[in-house]
């Protein structure tokens, strides 16, 4: 990203100065000089959501769901809240809860490993918000841009908000479905909150989303009905890429009738459409089916007044009563349910999403120097000149393009997916040129894949160095990996697990991507199990691949899906090898996906990365 931290050129090899000269660096003054340091005034950190930056002492969110996003370097992380809040931090992937908190508050209590770490704060309930006033970061540490991602917003009530749910917003759809896609996400939702403008009621109550979702603040800061203390939200902050609408639960409650719920509609879709002229629209049938001929002419409405972004979702079947404890709002299960029903409707429409030299896996940070690259997506790159470093990137998709440099100090590296057979790519150039395309894979099958890029030590006869470049990737979008926490990155979470005689266990020596992976061992006889149970999937056939090293004889298997239970056994090897079945014929809206080991001595053990399980 644009403000990695940098090398100061004095303490830089003199090959590599020399290097600079030819084209191979080509630092910059101005480039060297900056990094992030966690104030206010850090381009390095991203705000999701509804953010007010006019005080230059405090940035507070509004919504529930917004949340700061950056990466940062070093072993510890503090941020400095102006008053007491409730949120959630999630570094690495693993979350952690906060309760009326303020002032400087110490998110590392246990120091992290040195390296490059991702963070999250996110605002949780509907009423909470962050008055955020900066990190604190080790001396000597800078924050990291985060990729540029695409975004989703949810617009809707308390069931966009994720009432009843374990956990809120970590566990209503649209978080769900915004992190599955591997996208940027807001919710412009809350509680009891109906699409047409209450204008009957009395003061105090909350407006219509008809009006309230142009503002800044939700209706907390609502005084009136017509919320005329509420500033308007500048829109020009962000462009979402996809909006999902879910409303007309509460407008039942308030009698509205069905002209003029569908009227209403008509026109927010094309209020919408103002302020995002290039966004596909999604408007879903309410779970209970409130409005659902109102909703899906309103749509029709747009469509023929020539509007081709705008689809109706039809929800029917989604959830049952099973998964509505008080009748109206979804609980975990049903949530999850309605996210993987929505996902695949929703991919297709994300298009390409590009993923930065700093999102990549790299073999050893010690092979691998990073800095600014003028000409470079977003001025920045990855540089190794060792042979065989490489570097992985898991990716959900049906292709990937590779962009980087060439230029004469350029060698030649051996591009592969899911450790296929490698192609040569000559990465020389009598010129320096960045951000050039260099190698396009073939369609894909539909899920999920990596991608490999290795040094190979050679370089073209003309060529002064054998320099390979990191610096983007472009996914093309296709299947969706249904499966969370699938390179265990998150330790066990999401997982279920048992053992006899055994332990069940995750390590970061030699995973097969990422810094984590599955361990099944035992020192004496011992059985164990790690499985995944998926509900709410729709019928058809499904795919499951996994990676694995070890002894012989342990089983990847899917059962509980409609049909009869279906395995491959694993063969001895110390290297990863890909087990895949395929052609698995879901009948029963779930799966159950799992890996099980059963040895009579404790020297069976094994290693398991990157799961994937997605329909075909």
């Amino acid at each position: 990203m644009t403000h990695h931290p940098h090398f100061a050129r004095a303490s830089l090899p003199r090959r590599l100065l020399r290097l600079a000269g030819i084209g191979a660096l080509a630092w910059s003054a101005a480039a060297l000089a900056g990094t992030g340091n966690g104030d206010l005034s850090d381009s390095n950190i991203s705000y999701v959501g509804r953010w007010d930056k006019s005080n230059g002492a405090t940035f507070r969110s509004y919504w529930n769901g917004s949340y700061l996003s950056t990466k940062f370097t070093g072993t510890t992380v503090k941020v400095k809240l102006a008053a007491p809040t409730r949120f959630k931090a999630i570094i690495d992937g693993v979350a952690s809860d906060y309760w009326d908190a303020s002032g400087t508050i110490n998110l590392t209590p246990t120091a992290l490993a040195n390296g490059t770490h991702t963070l999250k704060i996110v605002a949780k309930y509907e009423y909470t918000e962050l008055p955020f006033q900066g990190l604190v970061l080790d001396a000597g540490a800078a924050t990291v841009k985060p990729d540029a991602l695409p975004l989703v917003e949810f617009i809707g009530d308390s069931i966009t908000s994720g009432v009843v749910t374990s956990d809120m917003v970590f566990t209503d759809y649209a978080w769900l479905t915004g992190e599955r896609l591997g996208a940027d996400h807001t919710q412009i939702s809350y509680p009891g909150i109906s699409l047409v403008d209450p204008t009957w009621e009395k003061p105090n109550v909350p407006t219509g989303m008809e009006s309230l979702y142009f503002k800044l603040q939700q209706a907390t800061h609502c005084s009136d009905v017509a919320c005329t203390g509420n500033p308007a939200w500048d829109f020009a902050n962000y462009a979402a890429k996809l909006v999902v609408v879910n409303l007309g639960s509460n407008d039942v409650s308030k009698s509205v009738p069905g002209a003029t719920f569908q009227s209403r509609y008509t026109t927010f879709l094309q209020n919408i459409r103002a302020k995002y002229p290039n966004a596909d629209i999604f408007a879903l049938r309410t779970f209970n089916g409130f409005y659902q001929a109102e909703t899906q002419a309103a749509v029709n409405a747009r469509a023929s007044a020539g509007d081709a972004k705008v689809h109706y979702i039809d929800t029917s079947g989604w959830i049952d009563a099973g998964d509505l404890p008080d009748s109206l709002h979804p609980n975990d299960a049903g949530h999850v349910k309605i996210t993987y029903r929505l996902l695949p409707i929703l991919l297709p429409y994300l298009g390409v999403v590009t993923r930065n030299d700093t999102s990549f896996s790299y073999d050893n940070t010690a092979n691998w120097l990073s800095g600014a690259q003028n000409g470079a997506y977003l001025n920045d790159n990855h540089w190794s000149s060792v042979t065989n470093a490489s570097y992985q990137l898991p990716f959900a998709g049906t292709q990937v393009k590779l962009y980087g440099g060439q230029a004469p100090a350029h060698g030649i590296a051996a591009v592969s997916v899911d450790g296929g057979a490698e192609t040569f790519v000559d990465a020389y150039s009598a010129t320096r040129k960045d951000d050039v395309l260099l190698w396009t894979s073939p369609v894909l099958s539909a899920g999920t894949h990596t991608l490999k890029v290795r040094n190979t030590g050679a370089r073209n006869a003309n060529a002064t160095g054998n320099f390979v470049v990191g610096d983007r990737v472009d996914v093309i979008d296709g299947g969706l990996n249904l499966l969370s926490n699938a390179g265990f990155e998150n330790g066990l979470g999401g997982w279920n697990t048992g053992a006899n005689g055994g332990t069940v266990s995750t390590a970061t020596t030699r995973p097969n991507s990422g810094a984590s992976h599955l361990v099944h061992s035992g020192t004496a006889p011992y059985w164990a199990y790690s499985a995944q149970t998926l509900t709410g999937l729709s019928s058809g056939q499904y795919t499951v691949k996994a990676w694995v090293r070890g002894t012989a004889g342990h089983q990847l298997y899917v059962k509980n899906f409609g049909g009869s239970p279906v395995s491959v056994t694993s063969v001895a090897s110390d290297g990863y090898t890909q087990l895949t079945i395929s052609n698995i014929n879901v009948t029963s809206g779930s799966a159950e996906i799992g890996f099980w080991t059963s040895v009579g001595s404790g020297t069976g053990w094994l290693h398991v990365d990157d799961v994937t399980f997605y329909k075909q």
